[in-house]
Protein backbone atom coordinates (compact mmCIF):
# COMPACT_ATOMS: atom_id res chain seq x y z
CA UNK A 1 0.00 0.00 0.00
CA UNK A 2 2.85 2.30 0.81
CA UNK A 3 4.44 1.81 -2.64
CA UNK A 4 1.13 2.47 -4.33
CA UNK A 5 0.85 5.76 -2.43
CA UNK A 6 4.30 6.86 -3.58
CA UNK A 7 3.52 6.00 -7.20
CA UNK A 8 0.27 7.94 -6.99
CA UNK A 9 2.07 11.03 -5.67
CA UNK A 10 4.68 10.87 -8.48
CA UNK A 11 1.93 10.57 -11.07
CA UNK A 12 0.25 13.67 -9.63
CA UNK A 13 3.56 15.59 -9.73
CA UNK A 14 4.27 14.56 -13.30
CA UNK A 15 0.77 15.51 -14.35
CA UNK A 16 1.16 18.92 -12.67
CA UNK A 17 4.49 19.52 -14.43
CA UNK A 18 2.97 18.69 -17.81
CA UNK A 19 0.08 21.05 -17.24
CA UNK A 20 2.46 23.77 -16.00
CA UNK A 21 4.67 23.36 -19.09
CA UNK A 22 1.66 23.60 -21.39
CA UNK A 23 0.46 26.76 -19.65
CA UNK A 24 3.90 28.38 -20.04
CA UNK A 25 4.03 27.36 -23.70
CA UNK A 26 0.60 28.87 -24.28
CA UNK A 27 1.59 32.16 -22.62
CA UNK A 28 4.82 32.31 -24.66
CA UNK A 29 2.98 31.73 -27.94
CA UNK A 30 0.38 34.33 -26.97
CA UNK A 31 2.98 37.05 -26.36
CA UNK A 32 5.01 36.03 -29.45
CA UNK A 33 1.92 36.47 -31.61
CA UNK A 34 1.22 39.92 -30.17
CA UNK A 35 4.83 41.02 -30.70
CA UNK A 36 4.72 39.80 -34.33
CA UNK A 37 1.40 41.50 -34.90
CA UNK A 38 2.54 44.77 -33.29
CA UNK A 39 5.95 45.07 -34.95
CA UNK A 40 5.40 43.43 -38.34
CA UNK A 41 1.83 42.69 -39.40
CA UNK A 42 0.16 45.92 -38.23
CA UNK A 43 2.76 48.25 -39.83
CA UNK A 44 2.59 46.28 -43.07
CA UNK A 45 -1.21 46.59 -43.19
CA UNK A 46 -1.21 50.26 -42.19
CA UNK A 47 1.59 51.42 -44.51
CA UNK A 48 0.92 49.21 -47.49
CA UNK A 49 4.11 47.21 -46.99
CA UNK A 50 6.17 50.40 -46.78
CA UNK A 51 7.93 49.12 -43.70
CA UNK A 52 7.90 45.55 -44.91
CA UNK A 53 9.59 46.09 -48.29
CA UNK A 54 11.79 49.05 -49.26
CA UNK A 55 11.42 48.12 -52.92
CA UNK A 56 7.65 48.64 -53.01
CA UNK A 57 6.72 50.64 -56.15
CA UNK A 58 10.35 50.72 -57.35
CA UNK A 59 11.13 49.17 -60.74
CA UNK A 60 14.06 46.76 -60.75
CA UNK A 61 17.20 47.71 -62.61
CA UNK A 62 18.24 45.62 -65.56
CA UNK A 63 21.75 44.24 -65.63
CA UNK A 64 22.20 45.49 -69.21
CA UNK A 65 21.70 49.11 -68.14
CA UNK A 66 24.49 48.91 -65.58
CA UNK A 67 26.92 47.09 -67.87
CA UNK A 68 26.15 49.51 -70.71
CA UNK A 69 26.91 52.44 -68.39
CA UNK A 70 30.24 50.89 -67.43
CA UNK A 71 31.15 50.45 -71.11
CA UNK A 72 30.19 54.04 -71.88
CA UNK A 73 32.08 55.36 -68.84
CA UNK A 74 35.35 53.90 -70.11
CA UNK A 75 35.02 56.11 -73.22
CA UNK A 76 34.66 59.40 -71.29
CA UNK A 77 37.74 61.62 -71.28
CA UNK A 78 39.97 61.29 -68.19
CA UNK A 79 38.01 58.26 -66.93
CA UNK A 80 39.87 55.02 -66.32
CA UNK A 81 36.85 52.82 -65.71
CA UNK A 82 33.37 52.84 -64.13
CA UNK A 83 31.80 50.30 -61.78
CA UNK A 84 28.03 50.28 -61.16
CA UNK A 85 26.99 48.21 -58.15
CA UNK A 86 23.45 47.37 -57.06
CA UNK A 87 22.55 45.02 -54.20
CA UNK A 88 18.84 44.70 -55.06
CA UNK A 89 17.98 47.55 -52.66
CA UNK A 90 16.91 51.19 -53.12
CA UNK A 91 20.51 52.44 -53.46
CA UNK A 92 22.76 52.11 -56.51
CA UNK A 93 26.46 52.90 -56.29
CA UNK A 94 28.47 54.41 -59.15
CA UNK A 95 32.25 54.35 -58.78
CA UNK A 96 34.08 56.54 -61.28
CA UNK A 97 37.82 55.89 -61.40
CA UNK A 98 39.60 58.82 -63.05
CA UNK A 99 43.13 59.29 -64.34
CA UNK A 100 45.71 60.72 -61.91
CA UNK A 101 46.32 64.45 -62.29
CA UNK A 102 42.78 65.36 -63.33
CA UNK A 103 41.35 68.45 -61.67
CA UNK A 104 38.49 67.99 -59.26
CA UNK A 105 36.11 70.04 -61.40
CA UNK A 106 36.88 67.93 -64.50
CA UNK A 107 36.45 64.74 -62.46
CA UNK A 108 33.05 65.90 -61.25
CA UNK A 109 32.04 66.80 -64.78
CA UNK A 110 33.05 63.33 -66.00
CA UNK A 111 31.07 61.70 -63.18
CA UNK A 112 28.00 63.73 -64.07
CA UNK A 113 28.29 62.63 -67.71
CA UNK A 114 28.37 58.99 -66.59
CA UNK A 115 25.37 59.33 -64.25
CA UNK A 116 23.31 61.20 -66.84
CA UNK A 117 23.99 58.40 -69.31
CA UNK A 118 22.92 55.82 -66.71
CA UNK A 119 19.65 57.68 -66.14
CA UNK A 120 19.01 57.98 -69.87
CA UNK A 121 19.83 54.38 -70.79
CA UNK A 122 17.57 53.10 -67.97
CA UNK A 123 14.64 55.11 -69.28
CA UNK A 124 14.83 57.19 -66.07
CA UNK A 125 14.15 54.12 -63.93
CA UNK A 126 17.42 54.97 -62.16
CA UNK A 127 15.76 58.15 -60.86
CA UNK A 128 13.67 55.97 -58.55
CA UNK A 129 16.87 55.04 -56.71
CA UNK A 130 19.25 56.84 -54.41
CA UNK A 131 22.27 57.16 -56.71
CA UNK A 132 25.51 57.43 -54.72
CA UNK A 133 28.68 58.46 -56.58
CA UNK A 134 32.32 58.24 -55.58
CA UNK A 135 35.15 59.62 -57.72
CA UNK A 136 38.67 58.39 -57.03
CA UNK A 137 41.97 57.26 -58.48
CA UNK A 138 44.94 55.17 -57.37
CA UNK A 139 44.99 53.54 -53.95
CA UNK A 140 41.96 54.95 -52.12
CA UNK A 141 43.13 53.82 -48.67
CA UNK A 142 46.48 55.53 -49.23
CA UNK A 143 44.78 58.71 -50.43
CA UNK A 144 42.48 58.77 -47.41
CA UNK A 145 45.47 58.41 -45.07
CA UNK A 146 47.38 61.22 -46.83
CA UNK A 147 44.32 63.46 -46.83
CA UNK A 148 43.75 62.79 -43.14
CA UNK A 149 47.31 63.81 -42.29
CA UNK A 150 47.01 66.96 -44.40
CA UNK A 151 43.71 67.89 -42.79
CA UNK A 152 45.15 67.46 -39.30
CA UNK A 153 48.05 69.73 -40.26
CA UNK A 154 45.51 72.21 -41.64
CA UNK A 155 43.79 72.33 -38.25
CA UNK A 156 47.11 72.89 -36.44
CA UNK A 157 47.97 75.74 -38.80
CA UNK A 158 44.56 77.28 -38.26
CA UNK A 159 45.01 77.12 -34.49
CA UNK A 160 48.34 78.91 -34.85
CA UNK A 161 46.75 81.60 -37.04
CA UNK A 162 43.90 81.93 -34.56
CA UNK A 163 46.29 82.61 -31.68
CA UNK A 164 48.20 85.10 -33.85
CA UNK A 165 44.97 87.06 -34.46
CA UNK A 166 44.17 87.08 -30.74
CA UNK A 167 47.70 88.32 -29.91
CA UNK A 168 47.49 91.01 -32.58
CA UNK A 169 44.18 92.13 -31.09
CA UNK A 170 45.78 92.30 -27.62
CA UNK A 171 48.73 94.29 -28.99
CA UNK A 172 46.37 96.85 -30.48
CA UNK A 173 44.08 96.94 -27.44
CA UNK A 174 46.26 95.81 -24.48
CA UNK A 175 43.58 95.44 -21.82
CA UNK A 176 44.09 92.85 -19.10
CA UNK A 177 41.16 90.85 -20.56
CA UNK A 178 42.65 90.76 -24.06
CA UNK A 179 46.15 89.92 -22.83
CA UNK A 180 44.94 87.18 -20.48
CA UNK A 181 42.83 85.70 -23.25
CA UNK A 182 45.89 85.66 -25.52
CA UNK A 183 47.97 83.89 -22.84
CA UNK A 184 45.27 81.28 -22.29
CA UNK A 185 45.05 80.57 -26.02
CA UNK A 186 48.83 80.24 -26.33
CA UNK A 187 48.76 77.65 -23.55
CA UNK A 188 45.76 75.86 -25.03
CA UNK A 189 47.20 75.61 -28.55
CA UNK A 190 50.92 75.33 -27.73
CA UNK A 191 51.10 71.90 -29.39
CA UNK A 192 49.49 73.14 -32.62
CA UNK A 193 51.66 76.27 -32.64
CA UNK A 194 54.81 74.17 -32.35
CA UNK A 195 53.77 71.78 -35.14
CA UNK A 196 52.76 74.61 -37.45
CA UNK A 197 55.55 77.15 -36.83
CA UNK A 198 58.41 75.43 -35.02
CA UNK A 199 59.82 74.99 -31.53
CA UNK A 200 60.50 78.67 -30.72
CA UNK A 201 57.15 80.13 -31.79
CA UNK A 202 55.40 79.59 -28.44
CA UNK A 203 58.13 81.45 -26.52
CA UNK A 204 58.18 84.23 -29.12
CA UNK A 205 54.44 84.74 -28.71
CA UNK A 206 54.72 84.87 -24.92
CA UNK A 207 57.53 87.44 -25.17
CA UNK A 208 55.33 89.66 -27.30
CA UNK A 209 52.70 89.66 -24.59
CA UNK A 210 55.26 90.29 -21.83
CA UNK A 211 56.43 93.40 -23.68
CA UNK A 212 52.97 94.99 -23.55
CA UNK A 213 51.99 97.69 -21.10
CA UNK A 214 48.71 96.27 -19.87
CA UNK A 215 45.88 98.75 -19.30
CA UNK A 216 43.28 97.62 -16.77
CA UNK A 217 39.60 98.10 -17.43
CA UNK A 218 38.95 99.91 -14.15
CA UNK A 219 41.50 102.56 -15.14
CA UNK A 220 39.78 103.14 -18.45
CA UNK A 221 36.37 103.06 -16.81
CA UNK A 222 37.55 105.90 -14.55
CA UNK A 223 38.00 108.12 -17.55
CA UNK A 224 41.78 108.09 -17.69
CA UNK A 225 43.14 108.85 -21.11
CA UNK A 226 46.06 106.79 -22.30
CA UNK A 227 46.93 107.76 -25.84
CA UNK A 228 45.09 105.80 -28.48
CA UNK A 229 44.38 102.83 -26.20
CA UNK A 230 40.75 101.80 -26.14
CA UNK A 231 38.76 98.74 -25.23
CA UNK A 232 37.07 96.82 -28.01
CA UNK A 233 34.28 94.25 -28.01
CA UNK A 234 35.19 90.59 -28.06
CA UNK A 235 36.77 89.17 -31.17
CA UNK A 236 34.14 88.04 -33.68
CA UNK A 237 33.12 84.42 -33.23
CA UNK A 238 33.88 83.70 -36.88
CA UNK A 239 37.61 83.47 -36.19
CA UNK A 240 36.98 80.50 -33.90
CA UNK A 241 35.42 78.45 -36.70
CA UNK A 242 37.87 76.27 -38.59
CA UNK A 243 37.55 77.08 -42.31
CA UNK A 244 36.85 74.32 -44.82
CA UNK A 245 39.81 72.90 -46.65
CA UNK A 246 40.26 71.78 -50.25
CA UNK A 247 43.11 69.47 -49.27
CA UNK A 248 41.09 66.28 -49.66
CA UNK A 249 40.71 66.46 -53.45
CA UNK A 250 40.07 62.74 -53.90
CA UNK A 251 38.17 60.61 -53.25
CA UNK A 252 35.02 62.72 -53.38
CA UNK A 253 31.43 61.63 -52.77
CA UNK A 254 28.10 62.82 -54.07
CA UNK A 255 24.41 62.01 -54.45
CA UNK A 256 22.25 62.59 -57.49
CA UNK A 257 19.67 65.32 -56.77
CA UNK A 258 16.47 64.71 -58.75
CA UNK A 259 15.06 68.18 -58.09
CA UNK A 260 18.13 69.98 -59.40
CA UNK A 261 19.16 67.33 -61.99
CA UNK A 262 22.72 67.40 -60.79
CA UNK A 263 25.09 65.75 -58.32
CA UNK A 264 25.19 67.24 -54.82
CA UNK A 265 28.80 66.80 -53.74
CA UNK A 266 29.80 66.34 -50.11
CA UNK A 267 32.53 69.02 -50.32
CA UNK A 268 33.23 72.20 -52.27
Amino acid sequence: MKNNGIKFKWKKRLKFRHVYALVLLGITLYFAWHVLNLLVLTPMRAEGLLLGSRMEHIEYLEEAWMRDTETFGATVDDVDYVDVFWNQGPVVYVSVRVEPGISRSDARSAARTVVEYFIETSGEVALQYDIQIVVSYGDISEQVEENQEALIQHVHEYHRDLVEKIIAHAERYPSDTNVNRARENIDAFAYSITLAAGEGEVDAMRQRLNALNVVFEDELAGGEEDGDIELMPRLPLQIYQTPRSNIARFPIWGTWNNERSRISWSSN
